[in-house]
């Protein structure tokens, strides 16, 4: 299923040339959201968006890019290391995409404290919608979304912090073991390059 293989893709990337600007520092600006933002700011799909990840699992470091291969309509093909992942945009939201079939939702509408929706094996509920996020290459931003999904066999707790108008800035993957939960896989943000931009190392 979609779950398992982006779960995946986390635990096996292999190391990539960095497609995307990681130098630079972040200058004073705050990116905070509009009033009248949506699930599709939190993750822009356009032709031309690329990141990069630092994933950290069991003690190495490896550097993930990912990149928007092509858009039509709703629906985008992203590169993810040697796999290529497919979103649609709907007015629900962000959602995985299977053949001619919507997946699961990987952040909706509406942007609040408290919207749930169901996923496979589990459920996905923004927890938060006034978190803050900074980095010295790629500024400060407000008002990031925090969507937690708790999902079984084996029972696992995924947390991604999406930022506005820039994507999933920080993954956390953590897996029950007995009675507590042990980190699995961690990927920061630290790198973007935008639609129309050669390089991209700021807000």
């Amino acid at each position: 299923m979609a779950s398992q293989r982006r779960l995946r893709l986390l635990l096996t990337v292999s190391i990539l040339l960095p497609a995307c600007a990681t130098g630079g520092g972040g200058g004073g600006d705050v990116v905070t959201p509009k009033s009248d933002i949506t699930a599709a700011d939190y993750y822009p799909l356009a032709d031309g968006w690329k990141w990069a990840y630092s994933v950290k699992k069991e003690g190495m470091n490896i550097l993930a890019t990912y990149a928007v291969l092509e858009r039509k309509g709703g629906v985008a093909k992203v590169q993810a290391g040697d796999e290529q992942l497919t979103y649609v945009v709907t007015p629900e939201g962000v959602a995985q995409f299977e053949g001619d079939a919507i997946g699961d939702y990987v952040i909706k509408n509406p942007i609040k404290v408290g919207t749930e929706w169901p996923v496979a094996g589990g459920r996905a509920r923004i927890a938060s919608v006034e978190a803050k996020w900074a980095s010295p290459n790629l500024g400060r931003y407000e008002g990031c979304v925090l969507v937690a999904v708790t999902r079984s066999d084996p029972t696992r707790v995924t947390q991604t912090w999406f930022a506005p108008y820039l994507g999933p800035v920080h993954i956390d993957v953590q897996v029950q073991d007995g009675k507590a939960f042990l980190p699995l896989v961690t990927a920061e943000m630290i790198g973007v390059t935008k639609p129309g931009d050669l390089l991209s190392t700021g807000p």
